[in-house]
C-alpha cells in the first residue's frame, strides 16, 4: 500500500507535456485536443523511464508500481479507457485504486471547465460507474472507507 501511496503523486506527471491552453481550457475540448490529453499517460511513462535513475528510491520504492499508475490510471473496467483499452483485471490493481481516487478528487474539485460537485453527488456517480469505469470490488472498498468516516452511510450495491 505504501508503494501505491508514494507513487500516486506521479499519476499525472505526463500533463507537464500538455500545452497549458489545452490543459486549462475553460470549455469543451475539440477531438484533436482530447487526443492530446489522452497521450499524457504515455508521456508520463516516458518521463518516468527517463528520470528513473535519478529518483530517490526511498520516496518511490517501486518504479513498476509508479509506471503502472501513471500509464493505466485512465483505463476503465469495461475496456473503454485509454491509452491501451485494458479491461477488468488486466488493469493493474494499483491503477484501479488510483483511478477511483483520481475521479473522486476531480469531481469534488473546481476546475476551469466545471464547478466542484458535492461529496454526495460524486459518490453517487462513482456508484453508478461500478462495473463500467471502476472495479466493483474497489467501489465497495471505497464506500466502506466513507461509511467508516461518515455518520450517514452511503450504500454501494
Amino acid at each position: 500500500m505504501n508503494h501505491i501511496v508514494h507513487s500516486s503523486i506521479l499519476h499525472d506527471i505526463g500533463k507537464a507535456e500538455i500545452p497549458e491552453g489545452i490543459l486549462y481550457k475553460p470549455g469543451p475540448l475539440s477531438p484533436y485536443e482530447r487526443k492530446i490529453i489522452e497521450m499524457h499517460p504515455l508521456m508520463g511513462s516516458d518521463i518516468l523511464n527517463k528520470i528513473s535513475r535519478e529518483i530517490n528510491n526511498d520516496v518511490i520504492s517501486s518504479l513498476e508500481v509508479a509506471e503502472n499508475i501513471i500509464l493505466h490510471h485512465h483505463e476503465k473496467w469495461d475496456g473503454t479507457g485509454y491509452p491501451h483499452r485494458l479491461k477488468g483485471e488486466d488493469i493493474p490493481l494499483e491503477a484501479r485504486i488510483v483511478a477511483i481516487v483520481d475521479v473522486f478528487d476531480a469531481l469534488t474539485s473546481r476546475r476551469p471547465y466545471k464547478d466542484s460537485w458535492s461529496v454526495e453527488r460524486a459518490l453517487s456517480f462513482i456508484n453508478e460507474q461500478k462495473g463500467k469505469h471502476f472495479d466493483p470490488s474497489i467501489v465497495v472498498s471505497f464506500f466502506c472507507y466513507f461509511n467508516e468516516k461518515a455518520s450517514k452511510p452511503f450504500p454501494a450495491q
